[in-house]
């Protein structure tokens, strides 16, 4: 998110179940380290329902830091307070006329089954809503049925079954493609 409209995202604390307090906030170009560190924890079989090894080393991690003030994405972390990052929801899109933007999300384990996923697209949906494109799209492996149920509580909608091509940590998986109109975005207004 571009620095004119970082105001749009200020940083909320939420509690999570277990008691445990967490801000959510952008990802900042000083948080390279951190969101490096983040990724690295993330266990090897978990990858198979995130963007993959390729897409979380610590090096392409920093750059994503370091281009945090991208016009065309939008970036939140769970920040523990402590300098650590537990988790990072984001949605990007392909330029100023883009109807749609894509959305991704990872969390530590020590997050998962909190709320923390919740609270952390609760937030970026309202983010969403006065900045990017109307339309959020995201894809789910079907087996991850707590992912699937979460993304449609919270309105997403199936739009079609397809296939996920096999990678080099795990195999073709069947997933789902969801979309949602992000609320108070209108469908043909242009992105901010």
């Amino acid at each position: 998110m571009n620095v004119a409209d970082r105001d749009l995202a200020a940083p909320v604390r939420v509690t999570l179940r277990d008691g445990r307090e967490m801000t959510i906030r952008l990802l900042a170009g000083g948080d390279g380290s951190a969101i490096a560190e983040f990724y690295a924890s993330i266990p090897v079989e978990d990858n198979r329902y995130y963007i993959g090894p390729s897409g979380t080393t610590p090096e392409n991690a920093r750059l994503r830091a370091a281009a945090a003030d991208n016009e065309f994405e939008v970036a939140l972390v769970l920040d523990g307070g402590d300098g650590t990052i537990d988790g990072e929801a984001w949605y990007r899109w392909e330029g100023p006329d883009a109807a749609k933007s894509l959305f991704g999300i990872c969390l530590s384990r020590r997050c998962q089954n909190s709320g923390a996923g919740r609270a952390i697209m609760t937030r970026l949906l309202e983010v969403a809503g006065r900045h990017g494109p109307a339309i959020m799209t995201l894809t789910v492996q079907k087996e991850n049925v707590r992912a699937v149920a979460l993304y449609t509580r919270l309105g997403f909608q199936i739009i079609r079954e397809q296939m996920r091509p096999a990678r080099p940590d795990c195999p073709p998986l069947p997933e789902y493609y969801m979309e949602l109109q992000a609320r108070g975005a209108r469908a043909d207004a242009p992105p901010c």
